[in-house]
């Protein structure tokens, strides 16, 4: 029997064309190009039964990402979440919280959206995606005439911070970035008055490309990850540290009680509708936030990857009855099995390997792969050797 996880998040692609053309996106070009998007209308009819389900948790977060969001311009965004809270105030309980945030590039910020971002900013927050500066940044995020992007984006965040709207940001780590990790926190530390948070995604595609081998890669990586450490900690005090979120996610599974690190596992983390994903034609996928049509289209062989429903003509309830979704169910908790028994590090996993492993062996039931070698158990075993030299020197002072 399938378990359910109420929802709590909902990632809008309200549609997939992007004005970049980055080397390293998960979108097909075809999707990046197509000009489709989620009617107003159609959008309001996905949220009454999501707003309306049984399955709803306590609150709501409506991501946009995907795509580049910003191109359906400000009007589009304000009548979306205007239709989605008043949806709210007719079909959920007093109290119910539905909050908004976007990923864009920022290349496209201008005025008017700063004005968007103030005038909702109770309920709505914005994402930049930046790789640092320029030569890191401008390596792998092109526009369609191959030109570097570096320029525009950070036009965007500057432009923001004189309209003193706080934002969050997200970063790829490439090859390049290994080499320059005290430049890399130097670019994101600038900004560390006008941001919420910095996340970085370690790309993968290089140990398929050849560019560095795993040796090379996971000693690179683990040195990069100690530096970031090591500045972090000569920061002084609280107020000027950088919150990188991939450590403060990473001590909170540690140091959680047996109970919370058991809702932090792969496990738990990728049980199907605690996050859902709507697609521009309103196709529906879950397990993971953000997961598209592109990924691993034929996996189950109907091309249509990991969807498993429509909220166009289906409701919640009928998605959740889905015979894929009960197979994909039973393949991740395989995968998770093999994982659990062979791995010591599967407890501070946050999941998300189960299709690379598909992808790579053509089954479910393998433990380890070189993305998780690399980006679970480097990455652990770097901040464990930095918890233990510290207490180390701790001891002897």
């Amino acid at each position: 029997m399938v378990q359910y996880l109420p929802i709590e998040l909902v990632v809008v692609q309200a549609t997939g064309f992007c004005n970049l053309n980055c080397s390293y996106c998960y979108l097909s070009e075809s999707t990046r190009k197509a000009k489709d998007r989620i009617p107003l209308p159609a959008l309001s009819k996905y949220f009454s039964k999501i707003l309306s389900s049984r399955l709803l948790g306590d609150s709501l977060i409506v991501s946009w990402h995907s795509g580049e969001p910003l191109v359906l311009g400000r009007k589009y965004y304000e009548s979306a979440v205007d239709a989605i809270t008043r949806l709210k105030e007719e079909l959920c309980p007093p109290g119910f919280k539905v909050l908004h945030d976007i990923q864009t590039n920022g290349t496209l910020l201008d005025e008017d959206w700063c004005n968007f971002f103030t005038k909702y900013q109770d309920v709505f927050t914005v994402g930049i995606s930046c790789d640092g500066p320029a030569h890191m940044h401008d390596a792998y995020r092109t526009d369609w005439r191959n030109a570097g992007t570096f320029e525009r984006t950070r036009k965007g965040m500057e432009l923001l911070i004189q309209h003193q709207i706080k934002f969050s940001l997200i970063a790829v780590v490439t090859p390049r970035t290994l080499d320059h990790p005290d430049e890399f926190f130097d670019f994101f530390y600038s900004y560390r008055s006008h941001i919420s948070e910095i996340r970085f995604n370690l790309l993968d595609q290089f140990l398929e490309s050849g560019e560095l081998s795993y040796s090379d890669s996971s000693t690179k990586y683990y040195s990069f990850l100690k530096r970031l450490l090591d500045r972090i900690e000569s920061c002084g005090s609280k107020k000027e540290m950088l919150n990188i979120k991939n450590f403060s996610y990473f001590y909170n599974r540690l140091f959680s009680s047996s109970e919370e690190r058991l809702k932090k596992t792969a496990s738990y983390m990728s049980l199907p509708f605690r996050a859902l994903n709507i697609a521009a034609n309103g196709d529906v996928s879950t397990f993971y936030a953000g997961v598209t049509v592109d990924e691993c289209e034929d996996i189950y062989g109907d091309k249509r990857g990991l969807v498993i429903g429509n909220l166009a003509n289906q409701s919640i309830d009928e998605i959740m009855q889905s015979a894929k979704l009960a197979q994909i169910a039973g393949d991740f908790k395989r995968s998770h099995s093999s994982c659990q028994g062979d791995c010591p590090y599967f407890e501070l996993c946050p999941g998300g390997y189960n299709l690379v492993k598909f992808k790579r062996f053509g089954t479910f039931d393998v433990a380890e792969t070189p993305e998780c070698k690399i980006q679970v158990k480097v990455f652990t075993d770097a901040l464990m050797d930095h918890i233990n030299e510290n207490l180390e020197a701790a001891a002897r002072d």
